[in-house]
């Protein structure tokens, strides 16, 4: 009969506590693994979304901004419509000026809303603040422009 190096499972005279030990170990090592892949998860889970609610809310700041802008102009645009006919419309020349002013409040919201789907370093979120900023007082003094 030949001999074989895996134990007879089948085979007395292995002690029950030889076999349990290492039963045990396997055990031991399984939960080991299984509960770092849990950690890790979790940590990942934690880690993408606090991510996500700082993009977000930094997200969410610097188009309110630019949206305050845009909802003047629609303002405007607005009253003009339900004045139509009364002594308070704005001449069609103003009119078109706020909705060529308004297209362009909207291509920079929507130019915004892609650079902030990026993954942005703390320079580059600067450097997009500043621009928006900036873009935000210029469409303003444009809009004081147009209405006088």
């Amino acid at each position: 009969m030949a001999t074989s190096k895996v134990e007879d499972v089948f085979d007395e005279s292995v002690s029950d506590i030889g076999v349990g030990s290492k039963e045990l170990e396997k055990l031991k090592t399984n939960l080991q693994k299984e509960g770092f892949r849990t950690g890790l998860s979790v940590g990942q889970e934690r880690e993408l979304q606090t991510g996500f609610n700082e993009a977000f809310s930094g997200s969410i700041a610097l188009l309110k901004k630019v949206s305050i802008v845009r909802g003047q102009i629609c303002a405007y645009l607005a009253l003009n419509h339900i004045n139509r006919g009364d002594q308070t419309t704005i001449s069609e020349e103003v009119q078109n000026h706020l909705e060529d002013l308004l297209q362009k409040v909207q291509d920079f919201e929507h130019t915004c809303m892609e650079k902030s789907k990026e993954l942005l370093t703390a320079e580059k979120i600067a450097q997009l603040e500043t621009e928006v900023d900036k873009k935000v007082v210029e469409f303003q003094s444009q809009l004081h422009r147009i209405l006088k």
